[in-house]
C-alpha cells in the first residue's frame, strides 16, 4: 500500500474546515459537564437526602455503558419519538456527551472535595463563615488545583471521543478528512490527517491546562515552587 502525501494534504485541508465543529463538540459538553458534574459531586459529598442516594446508584450504572451505545440509543429515540429538526443530531450528540462527562467529572470533583481536610470546614464555621462562604473562599480554591490534572485528561479524552459522531454522519474532523478519500479510494491518508489534527489539538489543550495547573499550584503554595 503506497502512501501519497498529496492525498494527505488534501485530507488535511478538508479536515481543517470542520475543526470548528470538533471544537464545539469538545468544549460545549465539557463546559456543561463542569457545571452539572460539580453540582452532582456536591450533592453526593454533602449527602443531600434522597438525591445523593439516587446518584450513588445512577453514576456507576451510567458510566458502565459505552459512549457509542449511549449515542446510538439516544439518536434512535430522537428519530422515532420526536419530529426531526435542524441540527437535531448535533443536539443528541451534545446531550450524550454532556451526560457521560458529567458523571465522570462528578467523580473527579468529589475526589477533590474528599482531599480537603474536614477540619477546615470546622475552622471556618468557628470563624463565623457560613457554609457558602466557606465553599467560595476556602474550599473551592483548593478543590480546583486538586481536580485539574484529572480534568485535563478528561478534556483530552473529550477531544478524541468526538470522532465517534462519524456514525451519525456529522461532518467533524474525521469525516471531513475522509471526504477526498471517496474520490481517491485511499483512506489511509485521511485517517493519518485526522490523527495529526487530533494529536495537535489535544497537545495544545494539555499544554494550556498544564500551565494553569502550575499557576494554581504555585498560588496554593504561597508562590513557592515545589
Amino acid at each position: 500500500m503506497s502512501f501519497n502525501f498529496s492525498y494527505l494534504l488534501d485530507s488535511f485541508e478538508f479536515a481543517l474546515k470542520y475543526l470548528p465543529v470538533t471544537v464545539k463538540l469538545a468544549f460545549i459538553p465539557f463546559t456543561l459537564s463542569l457545571i452539572f458534574g460539580t453540582i452532582i459531586a456536591m450533592i453526593r459529598f454533602f449527602r443531600v437526602p434522597v438525591i445523593s442516594r439516587f446518584f450513588d446508584l445512577f453514576i456507576p450504572f451510567y458510566t458502565g455503558i459505552p459512549v457509542m451505545v449511549e449515542l446510538l440509543i439516544y439518536h434512535l429515540i430522537y428519530l422515532t419519538m420526536m419530529t426531526p429538526f435542524e441540527n437535531g443530531s448535533m443536539m443528541v450528540v451534545y446531550f450524550t456527551f454532556t451526560m457521560g462527562r458529567s458523571c465522570a467529572t462528578s467523580e473527579t470533583i468529589r475526589g477533590a472535595f474528599s482531599a480537603i481536610p474536614k477540619g477546615q470546614y470546622e475552622a471556618c464555621y468557628a470563624c463565623g463563615l457560613t457554609f457558602l462562604q466557606t465553599l467560595r473562599r476556602i474550599i473551592i480554591p483548593q478543590v480546583i488545583p486538586v481536580a485539574l490534572p484529572n480534568l485535563t485528561n478528561s478534556m483530552v479524552g473529550a477531544i478524541k471521543n468526538t470522532s465517534i459522531v462519524i456514525v451519525l454522519g456529522i461532518n467533524d474532523v474525521l469525516n471531513g478528512a475522509l471526504i477526498p478519500c471517496n474520490d481517491t479510494y485511499s483512506f489511509l491518508e485521511g485517517y493519518v490527517a485526522a490523527a495529526i489534527i487530533y494529536w495537535i489539538f489535544g497537545a495544545v489543550m494539555e499544554f494550556i491546562f498544564h500551565k494553569a495547573e502550575k499557576a494554581l499550584s504555585k498560588n496554593r503554595n504561597g508562590g513557592k515552587k515545589k
